[in-house]
């Protein structure tokens, strides 16, 4: 088990928080089944592209953004596979991201979720050809999705499309390398964290919320909630970077020294801090919304219990 726990084994010392338990498992396996039904079919397709595919998106991971769009949904009062799917379309441009994270002309990655980085073990360029057969994938499984009203569909297209672009994913990653070379003031170093990180967790649960079509007032509160957890989330995967944590981390250390804003750089201390802060801002929301006792709040705490 990972310092960030990995959702697939709750340990929970709380026998009174089983059913949370519970559900969290049996969300989690819909969404890795859904996850293993969207990758086949594709008889025309590559093998080695679709291997390379597999390989990275069935590789065990902590499903963090379908499951906070999932356990959302549940704790508002639906639970169907529209929210399943919606939730899969994260994890699908969640994984390319990954993917191209670790090539060498970024953060020269050679680990992953216990396993080799899959650039190492397809190359580099099979691996980009995989990124973007994974990011296609996300779009077409959502505007396929006829569980949802073509309006609420149309909206988490175009939502999605601005969470991976030049004011998401795309521009944190462009931020984090060019950037975080210098000293950077708080303000610009969350900006980074947003972009790289938030964004599809602030997405998760405001898309969850446009498929129960909720109001305004409750659409804001859940993302104003998730942007914390995700720069609490980025407080967590920087601490990861130190060494002694690297045993139980499942990926590379020292990918980030040198960089602003790393546990290299200003200690573990300080990113303790800032994920303990993120979180109560983050919870002060939650109990805005009445969700405080949900299985969301359950999972989001779970992550960090071993950095809380």
């Amino acid at each position: 088990m990972g310092v960030i726990a990995d959702t697939a084994h709750f340990q929970d010392r709380d026998s009174t928080r089983a059913p949370e338990a519970r559900a969290i498992e049996s969300a989690r396996a819909r969404i890795d089944a859904r996850l293993a039904e969207i990758l086949e079919g594709h008889d025309d397709a590559c093998p080695r592209l679709v291997e390379t595919m597999r390989y990275s998106l069935l590789a065990p991971g902590k499903r963090v953004r379908p499951l906070l769009a999932v356990l959302t949904g549940a704790d508002l009062g639906r639970d169907d596979d529209a929210l399943v799917d919606f939730g899969c379309s994260l994890e699908l441009v969640h994984c390319a991201s990954l993917l191209l994270d670790d090539l060498p002309c970024m953060d020269d990655a050679s680990v992953r979720r216990g396993q080799p980085a899959t650039h190492v073990k397809f190359g580099e360029a099979t691996t980009t050809l995989a990124a973007v057969g994974l990011l296609n994938q996300a779009y077409g499984v959502l505007s396929r999705c006829q569980l949802l009203e073509p309006s609420v569909r149309s909206r988490l297209v175009s939502e999605l499309s601005d969470a991976v672009g030049t004011a998401g994913l795309v521009s944190g990653q462009s931020r984090d390398i060019e950037e975080r070379k210098q000293r950077l003031d708080d303000q610009s170093l969350e900006r980074i964290n947003r972009q790289k990180t938030g964004v599809l967790f602030e997405l998760a649960v405001v898309g969850a919320g446009l498929i129960l079509d909720l109001p305004q007032n409750r659409l804001s509160a859940l993302f104003n909630y998730a942007g914390h957890v995700g720069l609490a989330f980025q407080a967590a995967d920087d601490l990861l970077d130190a060494s002694r944590m690297s045993a139980r981390s499942g990926k590379d250390c020292g990918i980030d020294v040198g960089k602003a804003g790393s546990v290299h750089q200003v200690g573990e201390s300080p990113l303790r801090q800032r994920l303990e802060s993120e979180m109560v801002a983050a919870e002060s929301h939650l109990k805005e919304l009445e969700l405080d006792g949900g299985r969301m709040h359950y999972f989001v705490r779970a992550l960090f219990r071993n950095l809380l």
